[in-house]
């Protein structure tokens, strides 16, 4: 920071409308004296949800495209904690399972 000093750097994430409510609250609850701010611009891929049979039961895939192409697809959280709570195993394990049983319904 100023002079070499140490510091923090907050970041808060806000609607345009709510950005006088955001500083209000960082200058009462902070010692700042000055706060940067700039519009962020986000970009979504678009969503859907697929079903997959795995050995922990049938888990929601969330799949993102972009023009029309996979990019990506993650399993569902809900889905895994409870499937992991129910079959008493790791969640790393169910998740890991509802991507390998996504790739392999794809591939065959």
């Amino acid at each position: 920071m100023k002079k070499s000093r140490p510091g923090v750097v907050l970041t808060a994430i806000c609607e345009r409308q709510r950005v006088e409510e955001f500083e209000t609250i960082i200058f009462e609850e902070t010692p700042t004296f000055g706060i940067r701010r700039q519009l962020v611009r986000r970009a979504k891929l678009s969503r859907s949800h697929e079903a997959v049979e795995t050995r922990f039961g049938t888990l929601r895939m969330k799949v993102g495209r972009r023009r029309g192409q996979v990019v990506t697809a993650a399993p569902e959280y809900e889905d895994c904690v409870s499937a992991a709570a129910e079959k008493n195993t790791p969640l790393r394990v169910v998740m890991d399972a509802a991507v390998k049983a996504w790739h392999e319904s794809r591939s065959g």
